[in-house]
């Protein structure tokens, strides 16, 4: 059925002087005049796909097409997003005058996609938070009832008006990249977090290296705040290594970095769609990457005591940067193969489609982390004081794991 549809749409739209072409990511994308037209092709109307599409559409419109009869409140919410909708009855009536204005001669003339959409539906839906899924609500009950969207999160600085222009808008799905502006410019947006609770241990036995508690101290450092106290870092360990000895406090540099690619290739009559975000830390002591969110960064840390040790960084950023944007080149390489029919034979070709520099955002800044050492009498382990996780690996090369 979707097969059929799609071909009869193909055939509306090139009569209508459309430019057709297939995608990776839509069914199909129609061109005309210098606007273009993204088209999903869907079997029942869903709300969580409407959001899906209307949030992939960034240089040009939605046209959603299903065969079925859209609820009144569903047809409304997908209007609000910005989308265009062809039911059954609306893509019935749309046939009807591709056929009719095809026996009068005159299909080129005819206008399938009003590209002016409604500005207010735009505007509402730029207001509208914006995520890869359903961000608003639908309970289902004997129909759907009316979608409520929800109230918009804080606002953030918008993209420069020459981002929009260009499509190129795709920082606003991530939250973590909405101050990028340039390589190596990156400054990390004050923000708030509830701080996770942390239950209360009992006390460990009181050990040599434990000293009374000494006044802590302000460091000026861009540092991610240390969330597991000292205490109760001794006694993370001491399952490990037995009796504590030592525990030292080290401020570990990373590159912390995050990154979008928005490409768009094509070959033949195929759109090749290469797109993406992620975000992690790169260690500047050993060149290791950690999957590591820093979601929280400060110019200061309070140091709980006097003993700790501020490493230097091994890695500089230009040699950071590098190697990373070569892994995201690599990663976001597709290898696309293409099947042709010449006479009776089937001609099979593979393709390499990659991202450029140009394709790329990126941002990177060196943030420090506090690592708890514990140290035992054989050996040591290690415990990262921001996500309260024990280390499998060693930060640097001068810890002895067990």
């Amino acid at each position: 059925m979707k097969e059929k549809l799609a071909e009869l749409l193909t055939n509306i739209f090139t009569t209508s002087g459309h430019i057709v072409s297939e995608s990776d990511t839509v069914d199909l994308i129609v061109e005309k005049n210098d606007h273009r037209t993204y088209i999903l092709l869907t079997g029942k109307p869903d709300p969580a796909q409407i959001r899906n599409f209307a949030d992939q559409i960034r240089d040009g419109v939605g046209l959603y097409v299903t065969m079925q009869k859209m609820e009144p409140e569903l047809h409304d919410y997908a209007t609000h997003v910005g989308l265009i909708i062809w039911d059954r009855d609306e893509l019935s009536l749309q046939i009807g005058k591709a056929v009719i204005a095809d026996l009068e001669g005159n299909a080129t003339d005819l206008q399938l996609v009003a590209y002016d959409v409604d500005n207010n539906a735009m505007a509402a839906d730029q207001t509208a938070p914006t995520s890869t899924g359903f961000s608003g609500s639908f309970e289902v009950s004997s129909g759907i009832s009316a979608p409520s969207v929800e109230p918009p999160t804080p606002s953030v600085p918008q993209m420069p008006a020459q981002e929009e222009q260009e499509g190129f808008n795709i920082w606003a799905t991530s939250p973590e990249m909405q101050q990028a502006d340039t390589v190596g410019n990156y400054q990390e947006p004050e923000r708030s977090y509830m701080e996770a609770p942390v239950t209360t241990a009992p006390e460990p036995q009181q050990a040599l290296w434990q000293a009374p508690q000494p006044v802590p101290s302000t460091l000026d450092l861009h540092t991610a705040p240390i969330k597991l106290e000292k205490e109760r870092a001794a006694a993370m360990a001491k399952s490990e290594i037995g009796i504590p000895e030592d525990v030292i406090l080290k401020l570990v540099p990373f590159w912390n970095y995050a990154y979008a690619v928005k490409a768009e290739h094509r070959f033949k009559n195929k759109v090749i769609d290469i797109s993406g975000q992620g975000q992690g830390c790169l260690n500047a002591l050993n060149g290791n990457k950690e999957e590591m969110e820093l979601h929280q960064v400060n110019d200061h840390v309070i140091l709980p005591d006097d003993n700790y040790e501020i490493k230097s960084k091994m890695i500089d950023q230009k040699e950071a940067e590098s190697t990373l944007i070569s892994n995201i080149i690599e990663e976001y390489t597709k290898d696309v193969r293409f099947n042709n029919v010449v006479g009776e034979a089937m001609i099979s070709e593979h393709k390499m489609f990659k991202p450029s520099m140009d394709d790329i955002r990126f941002k990177i800044d060196l943030v420090y982390v506090p690592i708890w050492e514990v140290k035992g009498a054989r050996n040591s382990v290690e415990i990262n004081a921001y996500t309260q996780e024990i280390l499998t690996n060693p930060v640097d090369d001068d810890v002895e794991f067990m």
